[in-house]
């Protein structure tokens, strides 16, 4: 059993990232999304932290509709990214890179999923996009992951198409309530960090 489990610690390693490491970083960086959150909608808002939340959908409806662009959206970025030119400047962007070299848990990507779902929609649906709007937001929102470059009509398509996905958060949030946008974000998180990782094992 040792035996089987030492190459994936081994590839996790060489890559920097590893289990215990990868749950530091996402507690992390969840409990900064939520302190800046909390500081933009006390200070920017006319309301309070907990009326982002409010929605005419139950939590039910949020969930399904949450699930289901998840899925549709993992679904076409997935076909997207297997066909040229896009599938050979994805090592270009770190955070495809650092993922692809690493060998996690199916528990070890819930969480991470989990955690950068709540916390980054929170603060850019629920705590930014409010005051500058969807496309402002969006293009905030892939700049800080670093999909925007343009060395290339496949970097530019690849940062369109990053775009598209915030920008289909938004609306989530907008029309459906921000537990969608959550819930979105993180199964297609989820399903992108298994899709990475099994292309490269």
């Amino acid at each position: 059993m040792e035996n089987e489990t030492q190459p994936d610690q081994n590839h996790n390693e060489l890559s920097g990232l590893t289990s215990r490491r990868l749950l530091i970083m996402s507690v992390v960086s969840a409990n900064i999304y939520v302190f800046f959150s909390f500081l933009i909608i006390r200070y920017w808002h006319d309301g309070w932290l907990g009326e982002v939340f409010w929605s005419t959908f139950s939590l039910w409806q949020q969930l399904g509709f949450g699930i289901g662009s998840g899925c549709a959206a993992s679904g076409v970025i997935y076909v997207i990214i297997n066909f040229s030119p896009v599938s050979e400047i994805l090592s270009e962007f770190s955070i495809f890179e650092a993922l692809s070299k690493a060998n996690f848990s199916f528990f070890d990507n819930t969480q991470i999923s989990l955690f950068a779902g709540v916390g980054e929609e929170l603060l850019f649906r629920g705590a930014i996009q409010p005051l500058l709007g969807n496309t402002v937001t969006s293009i905030i929102f892939i700049g800080i992951h670093g999909y925007l470059k343009f060395k290339s009509p496949a970097h530019i398509f690849f940062g369109v198409m990053m775009f598209g996905l915030s920008f289909m958060l938004g609306l989530l949030f907008e029309h459906i309530g921000l537990i969608a946008a959550m819930i979105a974000h993180s199964v297609y998180d989820l399903i992108m960090l298994q899709v990475i990782q099994n292309r490269n094992n």
